[in-house]
């Protein structure tokens, strides 16, 4: 987990098990060369409780003779993260963690979980349903992050701080049943262990590590094929090509999207049976548009042949209408710019690509150039095409995502679609050959 001469980040919440670990890691600090630096994050969920773990971690440090780094959480800064406080809470921390390893240039981040904490993780998840990945439980290792008492009963731990004299301090929340966890640990666990299997707790960690070996070879032969279908990696996005992806195994196409969302940057993301079976079923199913949430605030949307992985559902386009200046510049917030001047058209003119479009200048007559939103049941009359279509058959044909389809600027003269701007025009008001003056307008996307 660690080499000579590192720097780790040790997590410390104040409690029994971060205590223990940090005072094991402290104690081999000399004969490792190890550069120790304390984290603690105030959530500020629990008031005077969350200041008092917050100052002792700060003390601990300072006894110990190592640097401490803390952090707090403004009032509502929890409500503004996405998933439940517990979730938003979590996700907070590794933010901070992650922070305070680049501030000390730390390659590894220590966290105090226990062999306890892994039945308890391993029950949760079968209780809810689970993938084999979520049940070969927590890793020892992963990338920066370490358990080093991940082999550790609680028990033996409390032990060992009594034996050393070590202090700590005691989460009042984890007494509350409210919360899954607690009712495992309180309750269900208790009742295996009486009912059933004295070391339920350590056969649950002996089970997860023997489907971690299984899930590590699998991860490998994902992580090979991840590299083969992603098309694309942007901030906050990833596009995958969906007829590669439906060559894969099932457990391979489930651990893709798995990947995909780390490679997002969800580091923790974990996925439950019903959120495999429901990617499955987009990736592999008829429809051509399709989207579902899944957790830690990731979607995946299908766009015909491509399957995009993204941090959060595009934002939904206000609603908006306006009168084009001729001429002049029309802005529209969010969606773009119009830009429209009557000229003389150059030879070969008319012919400039989806983002102008040229009309016939009696389009000016029909009455002022409108745009707006496509709604339901528009038509329009498509340039080299026999008859009217509907709108929507026309974005079909021209595989725009439905979350763009109401971001798409739709021109109007005398009530008559003239242009869906950036895709098509009609064949409405076309500019007769020798015209000395014709209307053009150009779109600019935002």
């Amino acid at each position: 987990m660690l080499s000579r001469g590192e720097t780790v980040v040790a997590a410390v919440s104040g409690g029994a098990d971060s205590v223990a670990m940090l005072h094991l890691l402290w104690r081999m600090s000399e004969e490792y060369r190890l550069s120790i630096v304390v984290a603690h994050l105030d959530h500020g969920l629990r008031g005077r409780e969350s200041r008092r773990d917050y100052l002792f971690t700060e003390e601990l440090a300072k006894r110990l003779g190592l640097p401490f780094v803390g952090g707090r959480l403004g009032p509502g800064e929890l409500e503004k993260t996405s998933g439940s406080p517990q979730e938003a809470a979590r996700k907070k921390r590794y933010e901070f963690l992650e922070r305070a390893a680049v501030l000390h240039k730390a390659g590894k981040i220590a966290l105090g979980h226990t062999l306890d904490d892994q039945a308890e993780t391993v029950l949760m998840r079968l209780l809810k349903g689970a993938s084999l990945s979520g049940l070969a439980g927590i890793p020892a290792k992963r990338d920066k992050y370490i358990r080093p008492l991940l082999f550790a009963s609680r028990k033996e731990i409390e032990e060992y701080a009594s034996a050393e004299g070590l202090s700590f301090v005691t989460d009042s929340s984890n007494l509350e049943r409210k919360y899954l966890r607690n009712r495992v640990r309180i309750d269900l666990i208790p009742g295996l262990q009486g009912e059933y299997n004295p070391n339920i707790k350590e056969t649950l960690s002996r089970t997860a590590a023997l489907l971690r070996t299984d899930d590590e070879y699998i991860e490998r032969a994902a992580e090979r094929a991840f590299k083969s279908v992603c098309i694309e990696m942007r901030p906050g996005s990833i596009t995958l090509d969906r007829l590669k992806l439906l060559k894969a195994h099932g457990a391979i196409i489930s651990r893709v999207f798995l990947l995909a969302g780390r490679a997002l940057g969800r580091e923790g993301l974990e996925l439950g049976s019903v959120h495999v079976e429901a990617f499955l079923e987009m990736v592999r199913g008829p429809r051509p548009n399709a989207v579902i949430s899944l957790p830690d605030g990731i979607r995946a949307e299908r766009v015909y042949e491509r399957v995009v992985v993204a941090v959060e559902a595009a934002p939904e386009a206000a609603e908006f209408e306006a009168v084009i200046n001729v001429p002049g510049r029309t802005v529209l917030e969010g969606i773009g710019e119009f830009r429209a001047e009557l000229k003389k058209p150059a030879a070969g003119g008319l012919k400039e690509g989806e983002g102008a479009a040229w009309f016939d200048r009696e389009v000016l007559s029909a009455g002022p150039l409108v745009v707006r939103q496509a709604r339901p049941g528009d038509r329009m009359v498509p340039f080299g095409m026999q008859g009217r279509r509907k709108l929507k058959d026309i974005f079909i044909d021209m595989k725009v995502p439905p979350s763009n389809r109401r971001r798409t600027p739709i021109v109007l003269a005398g009530g008559e679609i003239i242009w869906a701007a950036g895709l098509r025009r009609s064949a409405l008001f076309m500019v007769e050959k020798g015209a000395l003056k014709a209307l053009r307008v150009e779109f600019i996307p935002a």
